[in-house]
Order: structure tokens, then sequence, then C-alpha cells
């Protein structure tokens, strides 16, 4: 069981990174043209993961560091990241939350102050694989967790949920016994 769960994890974060870098020539564009992602793809000398993978590897770090989730090292975590790697196509919400961090605000707070109803992007969702491989035996506390690792970002309760139910597709996608 051991070998066969690694292995789903190594390849739900392989495959998360590996979409992100291929999906990064593409992003913010209104239309998808194939030919241009192709051209793209095939004449990159490398590719290049943009803030989702970066905040995802934050995620893993501060789950590993703290045996759990612990919004403050992870806020910090993201904060620390960032700074060694601003260039990873970061928008503008993540970065002025950073800043009221560092300049004393709580990681519970920050985001509100700068959305009081909080944003409700995708960010949240797109990070939130880690969440869902500590968690994939305990919804009560993947949903827990989920939500919390959300609102350091993104404290809309939409924002949220849609890191929730992202988070449960990737524990759906193992196709454990039990799972419903």
């Amino acid at each position: 069981m051991y070998l066969f769960m690694r292995d789903k994890f190594i390849g739900c974060l392989l495959g998360a990174a590996i979409g992100d870098a291929l999906g990064a020539f593409i992003e913010g564009l209104n239309e998808f043209n194939y030919k241009y992602w192709i051209k793209h793809v095939e004449s990159a000398k490398s590719l290049i993961y943009t803030d989702d993978t970066h905040m995802t590897i934050g995620v893993a770090e501060s789950l590993i560091k703290n045996e759990g989730f612990n919004g403050e090292d992870m806020a910090n975590t993201f904060i620390k990241n960032y700074e060694k790697e601003p260039y990873r196509g970061y928008g503008p919400g993540p970065p002025k939350v950073f800043k009221l961090i560092k300049s004393g605000k709580t990681w519970i707070d920050a985001s509100k102050e700068i959305y009081p109803s909080g944003s409700f992007g995708n960010g949240a969702a797109m990070r939130i694989a880690p969440i869902a491989l500590l968690y994939f035996n305990d919804l009560n506390k993947l949903k827990e967790a989920a939500y919390w690792s959300s609102h350091i970002t993104h404290a809309h309760n939409l924002g949220k949920e849609g890191a929730a139910l992202q988070a449960y597709a990737v524990v759906n996608s193992f196709n454990i016994d039990g799972f419903k």
C-alpha cells in the first residue's frame, strides 16, 4: 500500500508541476490557440513553472516541516519563497498580502484587508494538492486545512470551497476503496 500511494503522490505533484509549466505559455490568453501553444512548447529550451507550482511547493514545505497545517508558518513560507523568486507570475494580490504580513498583520487578517469580502480567485485551488495528499484519509481535516490554507490569500468562501473541491477531486483520483 505504501509504494502504491507514494507513486500516486509523486505522480500528482509532478503532473501538476508539468501541467503548470506547459500551460504557462497560454496563461492569460482569452482564446486557446493550439498551434501557438505547440510552437512555443516545441521551441522552448526549458519549461518554467509559475506561481501556482511555486506556492504548491510552499504548501508542501510547510506541511512537512510542521507535520500538518500551520497557517503562520505556511504564510511565512510563501513569503520566503516569493522573496527568492518573485518572477514566477504572481498576480497583484499575494505580494500585497505578503507585505502586510511582514509589516505585522496576522495571516488571518492580511488578505481581508486587501479584499474585504475575500479574494475568490482560483489560486488557492491551484496549490491545494499537498493538502489533499496529507489528509487523503481524513476528509474533515482535509476540508479544514483546505479552507485555512486558502484563507492566507483567498479568504472568500467561494475561493475556499473551490480549493476544498479540488482537494476532494485529487483524493478521488486515487480511487481508494471507501472514498465515495
